[in-house]
């Protein structure tokens, strides 16, 4: 790629252009093998002739981990590697993301206005999900992504959740139309997929964990830094050091997203006609950013793993 001036870019247009950039790190590698034994196993199963179950994916991670975002390269990445499946059936997913206090019942009518059948809310949530199958199996849609799955299961008893697992097995389990099925959330969804047995069995785990820069994690960070560096003509010489990688890392609770969006704020405020980037220029950010004093600013405080990086506005 070229690299591109930074003073040729509005202050808005280079932080679009960084945050559209990506970065296909080992974590992106992995969850392709996961997705590829879902996809060859539900393609296994309707080559048989057999009725089949559907599998999935149970993909955790903590908020900034950027689980979102890698799931959705990866459907991204199978749809231009695999168009069509050896069954002949199309390479088509469906993705929905919940927010707040989502009912299996809404959950089911977002899906449909998806789908492009919007359905009155006051229909019944059998008839409801009973057309979600139907319009899944009439679009040739075979693979389900549900994201923050938690904001539905934290909202329900215990009742409400055993009929939600029932409902995912069932949606997997049928015999006109499984489907694999993949969910993703915070750690807590584990325990949601943990009650039940069947679900379990079903399932695939796998966690986005928190980076350790003291193993191969610190080469991929510093690639990124290069990188986004790299592309605004930007000299990072005076921050490519383990050190300010380890400072920057634990100021973000290792999270890689968390990292990626601050260096972003960094590469994007940078002072008109400023390309060489400095600690300074981080520190000041990170300031900016979380609101604590000098003292639990973790790329000024010496012993920075003193430094409090759970709160906002943090003091001495």
């Amino acid at each position: 790629m070229t690299a591109t001036s930074p003073q040729t870019k509005t202050r808005v247009q280079r932080r679009a252009f960084l945050k559209s950039c990506y970065f296909q790190m080992e974590r992106a590698n992995e969850l392709d093998l996961h997705l590829r034994d879902v996809v060859e196993d539900f393609d296994a199963g309707r080559l048989s002739g057999d009725r089949f179950e559907g599998r999935g994916l149970v993909v955790i991670g903590e908020s900034g981990s950027g689980k979102s975002r890698e799931i959705d390269k990866a459907l991204e990445r199978l749809t231009a590697n695999t168009g069509k499946l050896e069954c002949g059936l199309e390479t088509r997913f469906l993705q929905d993301a919940l927010d707040g206090e989502t009912t299996w019942k809404s959950l089911g009518l977002q899906l449909l206005n998806k789908l492009g059948y919007p359905l009155s809310a006051s229909r019944t949530e059998h008839e409801i999900w009973t057309r979600v199958r139907l319009q899944l199996q009439g679009q040739g849609i075979w693979l389900l992504h549900i994201d923050e799955c938690q904001h539905m299961f934290q909202t329900l008893g215990e009742k409400e959740t055993r009929k939600v697992i029932n409902a995912l097995k069932t949606f997997m389990k049928h015999r006109d139309w499984p489907v694999a099925i993949i969910l993703s959330g915070i750690p807590e969804l584990l325990d949601k997929v943990n009650i039940d047995p069947q679900l379990r069995n079903l399932m695939t785990p796998y966690a986005l964990r928190p980076l350790d820069l003291r193993g191969p994690d610190l080469d991929e960070v510093d690639t990124v830094v290069c990188l986004l560096g790299e592309e605004l003509g930007l000299d990072i010489t005076e921050i490519r050091d383990g050190d300010v990688y380890m400072r920057m890392a634990y100021g973000h609770e290792n999270l890689f997203g968390k990292i990626f969006r601050f260096l972003v704020d960094v590469f994007a405020t940078l002072p008109e006609g400023e390309t060489r980037v400095s600690p300074s220029h981080l520190s000041d950010q990170y300031e900016r950013n979380t609101g604590c004093t000098v003292g639990q600013n973790v790329f000024l405080r010496e012993d920075y793993e003193a430094c409090n990086v759970g709160a906002l506005m943090a003091s001495d």
